[in-house]
């Protein structure tokens, strides 16, 4: 818990929240503050509350595909939301609903999860399998970007001086796509020793698009591109699963540390890439 907080901001526009934010002081936005509730910094800072400037929509646009998400949305919240349901047969709303404890879920939003993305975030592999466009207030505009352009490095410093205000993920177009989320923890509610998502859009019997995305490695997780690039033009069969696993594993860049060792989190690799395409495999079946 923060123990300084020296000045606490409602600002009533997005121009002011950055106007704000851009003082010499330390200062940071806030809306769920879950993230900022785990700090036991002594340092002053400043806080600026942006739950309150509309940024909670949550609306399924059929007509161009998309899901639309406002950035102080709770986490709960997209988990019950009928609309989140409709992405993937259920996995938006069902990988979210994997994340901590229903309090956790009610208190945080899915833009501060973005803004300061712990190395065991669950939601980062989640939104890198979906085709997720990301919406940000920065110097007077709003701009858009690709989620998995989010955490370049060249980025990094345009990320913190800016608001993040909504989230667009697209439905697929075609093809039979089913995506699947798995983390390992040692209990329910303790975060992630390794989570793992992948998304597999099949055409013809073949895959046309594949995403795998790998984090808590301890490092934040990342889409392992080696091994999309592998699947895709390959049926769609369990052995393919298997050879996909153990290359997943010898790419992915992995670590240990108090949680796990690096041979562990190899071995963890096999076993969830594995499953998760069998999993896809049988889904993508049933709705042939």
């Amino acid at each position: 818990m923060l123990k300084n907080v020296t000045e606490y901001y409602y600002p009533g526009s997005l121009a002011e929240a950055s106007e704000l934010h851009d003082r010499e002081s330390r200062s940071f936005f806030i809306s769920g503050g879950t993230a900022l509730a785990l700090s036991d910094s002594t340092r002053p800072v400043e806080l600026i509350d942006i739950s309150r400037l509309g940024l909670n929509k949550l609306k399924l646009d059929r007509a161009s595909g998309n899901l639309k998400i406002g950035a102080t949305t709770k986490i709960q919240r997209i988990v019950e939301s009928e609309a989140a349901r409709s992405v993937l047969g259920g996995f938006l709303s069902e990988s979210l609903e994997e994340i901590g404890s229903y309090p956790v879920r009610n208190a945080g939003t899915l833009g501060g999860s973005l803004v300061r993305p712990f190395p065991w975030s669950d939601v980062i592999p989640i939104l890198s399998v979906l085709e997720t466009e990301v919406t940000y207030f920065h110097e007077g505009d709003k701009k858009t970007r690709e989620f998995s352009k989010l955490y370049e490095s060249d980025f990094r410093s345009t990320l913190n001086r800016s608001i993040i205000t909504e989230l667009s993920i697209s439905l697929p177009e075609k093809g039979n796509a089913a995506a699947k989320f798995i983390k390992f923890s040692r209990s329910e509610f303790d975060v992630a020793a390794l989570n793992l998502a992948c998304r597999l859009t099949v055409e013809d019997g073949n895959i046309s698009e594949a995403r795998l995305s790998i984090g808590a490695r301890p490092m934040t997780g990342e889409r392992i591109e080696k091994v999309e690039n592998d699947l895709v033009g390959e049926k769609l069969t369990g052995n393919l699963a298997k050879e996909a696993a153990i290359f997943a594993a010898d790419v992915t860049d992995l670590g240990g540390n108090d949680k796990l060792s690096k041979e562990y989190r190899e071995q963890l690799v096999k076993k969830m890439t594995e499953e998760a395409i069998v999993d896809i495999k049988r889904e993508v079946a049933n709705e042939s």
